[in-house]
C-alpha cells in the first residue's frame, strides 16, 4: 500500500479552481441537509432551510481557509513536484475533518448541540465516514487514469525518439546573464542541459568535458529565458525550468503529466500541462 501512496499525483491548486469546488460543495451540503434532514434535523423546529444554509456556508469558507489561504502561507508542502497520492487523499480528509470540526462549532452557536470530546467525534464520525471510502477511491482511481494516459503517450513519443540522432558539437555559444557581468556564463548551446529556477537564482545544469555539473548563478529564470530567446531548441517547459530539447533522450508519463530525461546522469525536466499537447509535435520537430 505505501508505495501507491507515494506515487506522483497531480496538484490542480488554482485559485478559480478551490472557489469553484468550495461554492459546489457547500451549495451541496447546504441542499442535502435541507432537502432530506439526516442526523435527526427532521426534529428542529426552526427553518430548516436557513439553519442547512449556514452549515454550507461554513464548508464553504473552511473550504476556502484550507485550499486558497493555507498554500500560499505554506508552499513548500503543496509543491507539485512533491505532491503524492498519500499527500492528496490525506489533505483531503484534512478537509473534511475540519469541515465537521467548524459544522460541530456552528450547530452549538445555533443551540443544537454541545462542544463537548463526544460530540467532536460524533461530528468527525459523520463526516469521515461519508466521505473517506469515496475520496480515496476516486484519488486512486483518477492517479490510475492519468497515469496510464501519459505513460502511452509517452512511449509513442520514445520510439520516435530512439529515431534522432544528435548532432555534432555546435559551435554556438551562449551567455546566461547573472546580476553582475563577471559571474555571467558562457557555454557551448550543445553543452546546456536545462536551468532550473530557486528563488532568486538559477540553476544551470551543464556539461564540463562531457560531465554533469551544475553552476548557480544569481538571476532569474525569465531573464535568462530572454537571453536566450534566439535559440529554439531552448523551451521554458515549465514554470521552474527551462530545458534544451536536444538533449532529451526520453520521455516518461505519471499521473503529474511528462518529465523528460537528458542523455546525462540530471534530474528529470518535468513538463507543464499546457504543453502536453505539444510536446510530441516539438520533440519531432527537431533536426
Amino acid at each position: 500500500m505505501l508505495p501507491i501512496l507515494r506515487r506522483p499525483y497531480r496538484s490542480d491548486r488554482t485559485a478559480g479552481m478551490h472557489w469553484r469546488s468550495a461554492l459546489i460543495f457547500g451549495a451541496f451540503v447546504f441542499l442535502f441537509l435541507a432537502v432530506f434532514r439526516p442526523f435527526g434535523l427532521t426534529g428542529w423546529r426552526g427553518n430548516v432551510w436557513l439553519l442547512a444554509l449556514g452549515y454550507g456556508a461554513t464548508t464553504t469558507l473552511v473550504m476556502l481557509l484550507l485550499n486558497v489561504v493555507v498554500p500560499v502561507l505554506m508552499p513548500q508542502w503543496f509543491d507539485e513536484e512533491r505532491w503524492t497520492v498519500g499527500r492528496e487523499i490525506g489533505w483531503v480528509l484534512v478537509n473534511l475533518a475540519s469541515i465537521g470540526a467548524a459544522n460541530l462549532v456552528y450547530s452549538h452557536l445555533a443551540g443544537i448541540g454541545g462542544l463537548g470530546w463526544w460530540d467532536l467525534l460524533r461530528f468527525e464520525g459523520y463526516t469521515l465516514l461519508v466521505g473517506i471510502f469515496p475520496v480515496s477511491l476516486g484519488v486512486l482511481w483518477n492517479e490510475y487514469r492519468l497515469a496510464r494516459r501519459y505513460q502511452n503517450s509517452s512511449a509513442a513519443m520514445n520510439t520516435g525518439i530512439g529515431t534522432h540522432q544528435h548532432q555534432a558539437a555546435s559551435p554556438v555559444r551562449v551567455v546566461i546573464p547573472s546580476e553582475t557581468a563577471q559571474e555571467d556564463l558562457e557555454l557551448g548551446l550543445d553543452e546546456l542541459l536545462f536551468l532550473r529556477s530557486d528563488g532568486n537564482y538559477v540553476e544551470v545544469h551543464h556539461l564540463e568535458q562531457g560531465r554533469p555539473v551544475r553552476t548557480v548563478l544569481r538571476c532569474s529564470l525569465k531573464r535568462a529565458e530572454e537571453a536566450l530567446a534566439a535559440h529554439p531548441s531552448l523551451l521554458r517547459c515549465h514554470k521552474r525550468h527551462l530545458v534544451n530539447l536536444d538533449r532529451v533522450r526520453h520521455v516518461s508519463g505519471n499521473a503529474q503529466g511528462y518529465h523528460l530525461f537528458l542523455e546525462a546522469e540530471v534530474d528529470p525536466v518535468p513538463v507543464s500541462r499546457s504543453l502536453n499537447d505539444q510536446l510530441p509535435e516539438l520533440l519531432a520537430a527537431r533536426p
